[in-house]
């Protein structure tokens, strides 16, 4: 979907491709011809130059390792009690979020996993 301002610009004489640079004299962003010697000032809703946009979706957010529990360089707790077995054991994993943190826990005895919010 294009938008104004964005997308591909062509020079009007050779018909090749515009290419972005700075005129450092004017500190001004233009577009120039590599062909010739066309050259063209950018308006404001050109500045620009690239878009990239990434979606994530709620299941790549939370994706968890099956093996945490064997991961050395995990952080682990003896504070929490598992829900299932209330060992006092697990790995966790802390996320950072819009309403605080996020902790991921993973019980070392019985894989259980559970969160909780700080």
């Amino acid at each position: 979907m294009a938008r104004p301002g964005r997308g591909l610009k062509f020079c009007p004489e050779t018909n090749d491709l515009l290419y972005p640079r700075e005129n450092k004299e004017k500190r001004r962003l233009e577009y120039y011809c590599k062909n010739c010697e066309y050259v063209e000032d950018s308006n404001p809703q050109d500045w620009c130059v690239y878009v990239s946009e990434t979606t994530f979706s709620s299941k790549d957010k939370t994706v968890v390792m099956q093996d945490v529990i064997a991961d050395p360089t995990l952080p682990r707790t003896k504070d929490v009690n598992c829900p299932m077995c209330h060992h006092n054991e697990a790995v966790f994993i802390s996320e950072s979020t819009e309403k605080g943190m996020t902790l991921y826990f993973n019980c070392v005895a019985c894989r259980h996993r559970w969160k909780d919010w700080v």
